[in-house]
């Protein structure tokens, strides 16, 4: 009866461990961007108003990494400057692709950077700002990334965005501009400032979570009331 408890226990125990997954966060805060989610050059709120792609170095993950949530921080900017954020308005469609471009080697035409598709993660509407204190988070479906595969490239494109240029009044995220693990590119759709398309080695700090679906928070509660019968026995049997 012991050893049938203790297994029960092991397996539950690895099946939360499986579904909680590690959170890993790609980048070291040492500057502030704004592009794609706290600023907008284009002069335009509707339709396109720019489309943004960051690669991340597959060096950076340990393993397959799942996830569906992304973080993005503004605690460096914070203390740095006094407008750190807020995700403006907008609505903001972000895919993962594989890639074979390394950080600071993005093309700026965007498109050849894009390999094979690891799948749509959302399509968020923002609809009046998000203001936030260090960090913000965004759920979408859940993907799984391998590195044995190639690096990875997040793509954004954004549309009906609000009309807050880069001007130093908008708001700003942390940025690592080392470009060891993160690079990004970018094209402003309607290039009335100058802003065009560039690649640049450096990137947005981001964070990658794997949250435990609501289902399988439903089958680990349900196992666990499942060991109460075992563990009652156990205890009379003592």
């Amino acid at each position: 009866m012991r050893s049938r408890v203790l297994f029960a226990i092991i397996g539950l125990v690895f099946f939360a461990t499986v579904s909680r997954a590690t959170d890993l966060t790609i980048g070291s805060a040492d500057s502030w961007n704004c592009y794609p989610f706290t600023c907008n050059d284009s002069q335009t709120i509707t339709g396109q108003s720019a489309e943004y792609q960051q690669v991340y170095n597959s060096s950076a993950f340990s393993g397959i990494t799942t996830f569906n949530t992304l973080t993005f921080y503004d605690s460096y900017t914070a203390s740095q400057i006094p407008n750190a954020g807020p995700i403006i308005p907008g609505t903001y469609a972000i895919s993962f692709f594989y890639t074979a471009a390394t950080p600071g080697s993005l093309d700026p035409t965007l498109a050849p950077n894009e390999g094979t598709s690891i799948g749509t993660f959302s399509s968020l509407q923002v609809a009046q700002p998000l203001t936030f204190t260090d960090s913000i988070s965004f759920a979408g479906n859940t993907l799984s990334y391998d590195p044995t595969i190639g690096n990875l490239l997040m793509d954004v494109i954004v549309t009906d965005q609000a009309n807050v240029p880069n001007d130093g009044n908008n708001g700003y995220l942390d940025m690592d501009s080392t470009g060891v693990n993160i690079g990004s590119a970018y094209d402003v759709t309607d290039d009335v400032t100058g802003v065009g398309s560039a690649a640049n080695s450096f990137g947005l700090v981001t964070g990658f979570t794997a949250v435990p679906e609501p289902s399988s928070l439903l089958l680990l509660g349900t196992g666990l009331l499942g060991l109460g019968p075992l563990l009652r026995r156990r205890i009379r049997l003592v």
